[in-house]
C-alpha cells in the first residue's frame, strides 16, 4: 500500500518549527509519527529525545547505522520564507531539518524494500549543536549493546556544488571544546590596588599563553580563538577582583586535543598560583574528531560514483566540528558531506535553509550504503 509522504512539506514543517538542543520534544513526536505511518515501531526517547528504529532483515548479516540530527540554533531568522521559523530567536540555521528529513526518505523506503540481510539501524539524533547527544545516544542500552559494523552520516555544505559529495579518509571534522578561564582575587579602591589582588597581569598571561598554545603541539593542526575576555567593572574607582577569559581550542588530532587542554590546565593553575589567585576552569560543548574509517570511506565513494555523483576529497579536514564522532570513535564508518550549493548562505547564518534539491541525493547515497552491506538493490529517486 502506497504511503503519503511529501518529504519537502515535511522538512518544511520541522523548519518552521525548531527547537533547541535538549528540547526537540514536538520535532521528535513529528519524526516518531512519520515512521509509525510507514508501519514502523520507533524506540523514542533515547538519549533525551532521540529515536531509534531497527529494520531487521531475513537472514544474518551486518548492521548498519545511519545517523541524522534535528536540533536547531539559538539565531533571529531573516530569510524571506514562507515557511520561515515561527519561534523568536531559534531557526535551523544549520540545516539539521533536512537531515533528518532525508533519513526520514529512507525510512520510507526501507519500509517497502527491508534488507535482505542483516539490520539497518536509523538513529535521529538530539543536542548535537551542543555535543551531548550522540554520547548519549551511544551510551543508551539500545545501541551500547550492539554490535555495529558500519556507521554513516552526512552534512550538507555550503560554498560546494549542489549534490557534489564531499570526503575525507581520517580525520573529516576538527576536534574541538570551548574553555572558560575565570581568575578571582580582590577588589580594591582604585587609589589602593595594593589593597586588593588584581588579576589584570595574569589575565595578559593566560591570553598569551592561550595564542602560544598551537606553536606547542605542531606538527598537528591546532587553533585557539579568544572569544571573550573581562576584567573588573565599568567604574574608575575600583581596582578589578575579577576577570574572565574565554576561547574555543580545536585539533584535527584527538591526541594533540588533550595534549593541549592538559598543558593549558597546568598552565593556567602556575599564572594563578604565582598571583595569589584562585581559579576555575570549564569547558563547554567538547568534541572529539570525527573519524573517517577507511575502508568506509572508500565505500562511500565507490557507492557514489556508481550514482554518478561528483566527488571532492578535502586536502584538509573541516574546522568545524560534528558529534557523530562519539559514533566514528565506538563503530567503524564515515561522515561526508553533500554540497548545498558554491553561493549558498553559510551554515549557522540567519539567512541559511536548508535546500530541498539535495534531499533525493542524500537519500539516494544512504540507500546504495545500504544496498552495498546488506545484499540488495535500491533504485535512485527519479529526477
Amino acid at each position: 500500500m502506497a504511503i503519503n509522504f511529501d518529504p519537502v512539506r515535511l522538512r518544511r514543517t520541522l523548519h518552521q518549527h525548531p527547537e533547541l538542543s535538549n528540547h526537540e520534544a514536538q520535532s521528535a513526536r513529528t519524526i516518531a509519527a512519520q515512521l509509525r505511518a510507514f508501519g514502523f515501531t520507533p524506540h523514542t526517547d533515547i538519549g533525551g529525545h532521540g529515536i531509534v528504529v531497527d529494520i531487521a532483515g531475513h537472514e544474518p548479516g551486518p548492521t548498519t547505522l545511519l545517523r541524522a540530527d534535528f536540533d536547531a540554533l539559538p539565531i533571529q531568522e531573516r530569510a524571506p520564507l514562507e515557511h520561515a521559523s515561527c519561534h523568536d530567536g531559534i531557526m535551523h540555521a544549520c540545516g539539521h531539518d533536512g537531515h533528518a528529513t532525508a533519513l526520514l526518505m529512507v525510512a520510507h523506503t526501507l519500509a517497502q524494500q527491508p534488507p535482505q540481510q542483516g539490520s539497518v539501524l536509523l538513529a535521529f539524533q538530539p543536542a548535537e549543536e551542543t555535543g551531548e547527544g550522540a554520547a548519549r545516544l551511544c551510551a543508551d542500552p539500545l545501541l551500547a549493546t550492539r554490535h555495529i559494523d558500519n556507521v554513516y552520516a552526512f552534512h550538507n555544505l555550503p560554498g560546494f556544488a549542489q549534490h557534489q559529495i564531499v570526503v575525507r579518509p581520517g580525520t573529516f571534522a576538527c576536534a574541538s571544546t570551548g574553555v572558560a578561564i575565570k581568575l578571582h582575587g580582590k577588589t580594591s579602591h582604585a587609589a589602593y590596588p595594593e589593597r586588593g589582588i588584581s588579576p589584570a597581569n595574569a589575565m595578559s598571561e593566560v591570553m598569551t599563553s592561550l595564542m602560544q598554545l598551537p606553536e606547542q603541539h605542531q606538527p598537528a593542526f591546532s587553533l585557539v580563538t579568544l572569544v571573550h575576555a573581562q576584567l573588573g567593572e565599568l567604574a574608575f574607582g575600583v581596582s578589578p577582583g575579577d576577570a574572565i577569559v574565554m576561547a574555543t581550542l580545536r585539533s584535527d588530532d584527538n591526541a594533540t586535543f588533550h595534549a593541549m587542554k592538559s598543558s593549558l590546565t597546568a598552565t593556567i593553575d602556575t599564572i594563578a598560583k604565582r598571583a595569589e589567585l584562585e581559579v576555575s576552569i570549564e569547558w563547554h560543548e567538547p568534541f572529539t574528531a570525527a573519524y573517517n574509517h577507511p575502508a568506509h570511506h572508500t565505500h562511500v565513494v565507490e557507492a557514489a560514483s556508481a550514482l554518478d555523483l561528483t566527488i571532492e576529497t578535502l586536502a584538509e579536514p573541516m574546522r568545524w566540528s560534528e558529534d557523530v564522532a562519539e559514533f566514528l570513535a565506538r563503530w567503524p564508518g564515515a561522515l561526508f558531506g553533500i554540497g548545498s550549493g558554491e553561493h549558498h548562505p553559510q551554515l549557522h547564518n540567519p539567512d541559511y535553509d536548508f535546500p530541498d534539491a539535495i534531499l533525493s541525493t542524500a537519500h539516494d547515497l544512504f540507500c546504495a550504503l545500504v544496498a552495498r552491506h546488506h545484499g540488495m538493490e535500491i533504485s535512485p529517486m527519479a529526477e
